[in-house]
């Protein structure tokens, strides 16, 4: 065992299995420096009523799938009790708490659970770098990292290792002696230069992941950091703020590199299915796309999903992800309200855009999803029909739909706060369980109804709607007549 110990935490909502990009290469990072890694994962405790999958399934976006088929169910043992032991058998000299902001209470409870120990804490992830003041205002917290982390920790590990000072490290804010020394963010790492993920930290159950109605062998890959868009819905807004001194946050990493790492992988683990961490696929030059698409034919020829824009989506560029093996395509919609989406949302794309690259999809034959989100701030009834209305001319063959979540970090979030629907440090829920906030123009119970019912809107006819509309109650009555209509969307569009 190496005489430095880092213990990392994944704080993961539960049975969210796809592993990240992030936490492999901090291990792998951390390993090439000599320095031992051990990582507590969180994702097979039981942590919430419902798995993120689940809800799904029950909203009708999803198939359902059974991780207990694989013999995979929640430990029985309490989260808590597990880290306390598990860091008093390891011993490490650093722990580092990764977490959303979803997962952000769970990673401190366990924080404050060994704050007797002495150890030093870091924290970072998303809601640590666009929420610093209030993360760092926990007493289990000593260290908050804002921005990117390889970089930012090994200098961290380094110093710690020869008793050095550690109050000027770029990206770190540092708690000592009742004061917080608040560093500038260093500029973005190039992803050339970082090593290939460390799966080895892994429990060998995170690379079962539903996709498409099955339960594959899945490996996460990271093809782009960052979003070339600044959505005003999404962190990556955030980030670009956070890294605009250094010219922006987002960043492509280099195709034949990307590809060896893949086809190691797959030999390696076996894997049966691709995720490839690109908020945007389709959205770069053409040679890249087809330089990838020759190797990955070659070398990996796996069936893989992504996500793309409308306006990327060209005739010329489907055929491209048809011959390479895309097996699903998720592709944001958002909102039906063309104002909506060009003043609020920061998607100035024209409704033709839209319905032009679902039927160029369409004609493909590759799976394809619409995304679409509810519960803007200002957003209405009437315009989340809108929102339907346009589904119902591109008829998807998954219609996804999440909660607006305002997570710290997108710009919305400040919407939020300013109009009273979010205080500062409040906490955004999971997107896919339920709605973040009650505004007066759309309350928290009809945008819980509406969500449920949105796929019945979409895939059933119109004289069907005064039912979807009772089943949008949610009453023992609307329970029972969505059920019903459930059993029917599912037998016509799910089988």
């Amino acid at each position: 065992m190496s005489d430095f110990r880092v213990m990392l935490i994944n704080c993961n909502t539960m049975l969210d299995t796809l592993v990240t990009a992030g936490i492999g290469i901090l291990s792998a990072c951390l390993k090439e420096a000599d320095i031992d890694v051990k990582l507590f994962d969180t994702t097979f405790y039981r942590t919430a009523e419902r798995t993120g999958d689940d809800a799904r399934a029950s909203a009708l976006q999803v198939k359902k799938t059974n991780f207990a088929d694989l013999g995979i169910t929640p430990e029985e043992s309490d989260v808590v009790e597990d880290f306390v032991r598990q860091v008093a058998d390891y011993r490490p000299h650093l722990i580092g708490l990764s977490a959303i902001e979803v997962t952000y209470p769970l990673g401190i409870r366990l924080l404050d659970a060994v704050r007797g120990s002495e150890i030093p804490t870091i924290v970072g992830g998303p809601y640590a770098t666009f929420a610093p003041e209030i993360v760092i205002r926990q007493g289990s917290v000593d260290m908050v990292c804002v921005g990117e982390g390889e970089d930012a920790l090994l200098e961290l590990c380094a110093r710690m290792r020869k008793n050095q000072d550690i109050r000027d490290i770029g990206n770190i804010w540092v708690k000592t002696d009742g004061k917080v020394y608040k560093n500038p963010v260093r500029p973005p790492i190039q992803l050339d230069k970082l090593p290939r993920q460390d799966w080895t930290v892994y429990d060998q159950r995170r690379f079962w992941k539903p996709m498409g109605g099955r339960i594959s062998v899945t490996g996460t890959f990271e093809m782009n950091r960052g979003c070339p868009y600044t959505c005003t819905f999404c962190i990556n807004s955030g980030f670009d703020k956070i890294y605009g001194d250094h010219g922006g946050y987002y960043r492509e990493q280099n195709i034949d590199r990307l590809v060896d790492e893949m086809a190691e992988k797959k030999e390696q683990y076996q894997l049966a299915y691709v995720y490839l961490v690109a908020e945007s696929f389709l959205t770069t030059t053409r040679s890249r796309i087809e330089r990838f698409g020759k190797l990955y034919g070659e070398r990996v020829n796996l069936p893989f999903w992504v996500e793309a824009r409308p306006e990327s989506i060209t005739p010329d560029r489907v055929e491209l992800l048809k011959e390479i093996g895309c097996e699903g395509i998720s592709v944001g919609l958002e909102s039906g309200n063309f104002n909506l989406r060009k003043t609020k949302l920061g998607r100035n794309v024209q409704d033709s855009v839209i319905i032009r690259a679902f039927e160029l999809l369409r004609e493909s034959g590759i799976r394809v999803s619409a995304n679409n989100i509810i519960g803007f701030p200002s957003e209405t009834r009437e315009m989340i029909f809108e929102t339907i209305e346009l589904n119902r001319i591109i008829q998807a063959n998954g219609v996804m739909v999440s909660f607006f979540s305002p997570y710290k970090g997108c710009t919305l979030r400040e919407v939020c706060e300013q109009e009273g629907y979010i205080s500062d440090d409040a906490i955004a829920m999971d997107y896919r369980l339920g709605p973040s906030m009650d505004m007066p123009q759309l309350s928290a119970a009809e945008l819980a109804g509406l969500h449920r019912a949105f796929p019945l809107y979409v895939k059933f006819a119109k004289e069907d709607w005064p039912e979807i509309r009772k089943a949008e109650a949610l009453t023992p009555e609307g329970d029972d007549i969505f059920s019903k209509l459930s059993e029917r969307y599912i037998a016509q569009y799910m089988s």
